[in-house]
């Protein structure tokens, strides 16, 4: 009832919105409505279907300590907050992220605040739970470069006490090797009931720090204060406001958590070799750890969101749609981090309906293009307006969490 009171309030504030090679062009009052509905709330966190302890606090307890803890490293170098930083707004500051011996990932760390309000995770969607993508990173040898055995162990002798109290007791680990991960020898050797031992103890630290992350939304912002009638916005936020959704920005930039959890294809070059979401699916599809195998805790829920993935289209040099929530608090963007201001990046990306259609493609180098730009893109034009969207994005800025989220 309070967001219906405040429409006459928007109109008004954006009726200032003016095409700077036009008349004024305010919202009308569907796209008014759409924007105020944006506002996120803690209660708006969607269910973890697969992971029964998503919610529980002695498991988010203790994935907030594995979280920040390097020893779960080949190395003992690399945390999660290595390229999650806190003080970065929990993404990295580094164009490409740095693993054990200091060697450089593919692509830049996505952020992970309100990360829990997506469907799919990774640039590329390579990951189907939240769960999930810890345990990628710590098996990734450019990453972590650890082994679900190393992992089994390390929980055993570290945190044994903390992880019983949430998933019972540890079996005996005497006879698991102490590093061992798939077509390794040392693998091959073990028993199917070691491998699941294994393989059901190094689920669990991917649910714990899954349990952690759910507490790192970016709610309470200036948009959403804005939205419950605290605060007005700026001459310069308003017109952000009434471009963002006149221009289309909402298209792919929808919902609580400004981004529609989609894979868009935004006109790379060929010269970034990087088919994004195309090679993510088969990987997905053939993990053992994806929702529907026998490590989720609801097979029937992750079968249902992976069934259509092997159908869909338009997949080649897609990543998926970032976050607007804490946009403006990171220093790089794009999924190499090739852009060091949203200004940049919203003019080199989106100018004249997608990168390199205005002849200009800023770091991607030259080269055909990878798969088919997104229709959605077509008739977008920020370039006049990027001044305005950025001041509105700002608005998005993530309040810092409490204190006792930002350490061990």
């Amino acid at each position: 009832m309070r967001m219906r009171a405040l429409l006459p309030r928007f109109s008004i504030a954006l009726m200032i919105a003016c095409d700077r090679e036009g008349g004024d062009r305010g919202l009308d009052a569907n796209n008014e409505e759409e924007l105020l509905e944006m506002e996120l709330v803690a209660s708006d966190l969607p269910p973890s279907s697969t992971n029964a302890h998503a919610d529980d606090p002695s498991a988010a307890a203790l994935g907030q300590r594995l979280f920040f803890d390097t020893r779960l490293s080949r190395t003992g170098e690399v945390a999660c907050a290595s390229c999650h930083d806190p003080e970065e707004g929990f993404s990295d500051p580094r164009s490409r992220s740095l693993g054990v011996e200091g060697q450089a990932g593919t692509r830049h760390a996505m952020p992970i605040t309100a990360a829990a309000m997506q469907t799919f995770f990774l640039w590329d969607g390579g990951a189907d739970s939240l769960w999930l993508q810890p345990l990628m990173a710590l098996e990734n040898p450019k990453e972590m470069d650890f082994t679900r055995n190393e992992v089994a162990h390390f929980i055993a002798e570290n945190y044994r006490t903390d992880y019983e109290a949430v998933f019972g007791q540890l079996p005996d680990l005497s006879a698991l090797p102490a590093r061992a991960k798939p077509d390794s020898s040392e693998w091959l050797a073990m028993t199917e009931e070691q491998k699941d031992i294994a393989q059901r103890i190094f689920t669990n630290v991917g649910k714990s720090i899954e349990a952690y992350e759910r507490k790192l939304l970016c709610t309470d912002t200036r948009f959403d204060q804005w939205v419950r009638g605290e605060l007005e916005l700026t001459e310069e936020e308003s017109n952000g406001a009434a471009a963002f959704m006149r221009e289309g920005c909402v298209r792919c930039h929808s919902g609580k958590a400004f981004s529609d959890g989609e894979f868009h294809n935004l006109g790379l070059s060929e010269s970034a070799q990087d088919v994004g979401r195309e090679r993510a699916i088969p990987s997905l599809l053939a993990n053992p750890f994806n929702g529907a195998g026998s490590y989720s805790d609801d097979p029937a829920a992750g079968a249902a969101k992976l069934a259509g993935m092997s159908t869909e289209t338009g997949t080649r040099g897609a990543f998926r749609t970032a976050s607007l929530r804490g946009a403006g608090q990171r220093r790089l963007f794009g999924h190499t981090g090739e852009h060091e201001t949203l200004e940049g990046f919203i003019r080199n990306t989106y100018r004249r309906g997608g990168r390199g259609n205005d002849g200009n493609d800023g770091d991607q180098g030259d080269g055909a293009q990878v798969g088919q730009l997104d229709p959605l893109l077509d008739g977008v034009n920020v370039g006049r307006n990027v001044d305005d969207l950025v001041a509105f994005i700002r608005t998005l800025d993530c309040p810092s969490p409490p204190n006792s989220l930002l350490e061990p």
